[in-house]
C-alpha cells in the first residue's frame, strides 16, 4: 500500500499550527489540494496558481513530469486560496512558489529531500507521531483521493484526479483490498 495518507483531522490541525509559516502553509494546502507528486509540486510557479491580475486561480492544471500527462483542472480549496492570497500576492509570476532560505542565491525551489524533512518534522513535532516512517511527501498526494474514495467508493474518480492509467493502479495506490469490495457488496441488497 505504500505510505499512509493523512486524515482530515491531521490536516486541520496542521493548518492551524502552520498558519504563520508561508512555505509550510503553502506546501500543506497545495500538496493536499493538487494531489501532485513532489517533483511536480515543487516546480510550481506563482503563475500556476495566480492570475496576472494578482487574484488566485480557482483551478489549477499541471503537466506532470513523470507521465507527461496534464492533470484535470483541479479546484483549489478556500484554504489554498487564502494562503495564496496571503503569501504570494507580492511575488513575481515567474517565481517558484516553494523557495527556501537560499533561493535568492540559487533561484531554485526547495528539493524533494527538503520537502520530505519538512513533512516528517510536521508529523513528529506537531502531531506527535513517533513512527514517521509510514509517511512521506506522498502522504499529502494520497490524502484527498483517500478521503474522496472513503466518501464515494468510486475508484474511477480517484484515478482521474491522480492521472493514473488504470483503476488497478489506483486501487493498489489507495490500498483497496478484495475484502473492501466484499464489505461494500454486503451493504447493498436488491
Amino acid at each position: 500500500m505504500g505510505k499512509s495518507p493523512l486524515n482530515v483531522n491531521q490536516v486541520k490541525t496542521l493548518r492551524k499550527l502552520l498558519e504563520e509559516k508561508p512555505l509550510d502553509s503553502l506546501l500543506l494546502n497545495l500538496g493536499v489540494d493538487l494531489m501532485l507528486r513532489s517533483s511536480d509540486l515543487l516546480q510550481l510557479k506563482v503563475s500556476d496558481v495566480m492570475n496576472e491580475s494578482g487574484t488566485p486561480k480557482t483551478e489549477v492544471k499541471v503537466k506532470q513530469k513523470k507521465t507527461g500527462k496534464t492533470t484535470l483542472d483541479i479546484p483549489l480549496s478556500p484554504n489554498s486560496i487564502k494562503v495564496i492570497k496571503r503569501f504570494l500576492s507580492d511575488k513575481e509570476q515567474e517565481d517558484f512558489i516553494f523557495k527556501g532560505q537560499l533561493s535568492h542565491l540559487s533561484r531554485k525551489p526547495i528539493t524533494t529531500q527538503q520537502y520530505a524533512r519538512i513533512v516528517k518534522r510536521w508529523l513528529k513535532n506537531l502531531l506527535g507521531i513517533e513512527d514517521v516512517n509510514r509517511y512521506s511527501t506522498h502522504s499529502l498526494r494520497k490524502t484527498k483521493p483517500t478521503v474522496i474514495y472513503e466518501k464515494t467508493k468510486n475508484v474511477e474518480i480517484c484515478r482521474r484526479l491522480l492521472s493514473h492509467s488504470n483503476c488497478t493502479s489506483t486501487s493498489q495506490y489507495l490500498g483497496i483490498e478484495d475484502s473492501d469490495a466484499l464489505e461494500f457488496a454486503r451493504t447493498i441488497n436488491i
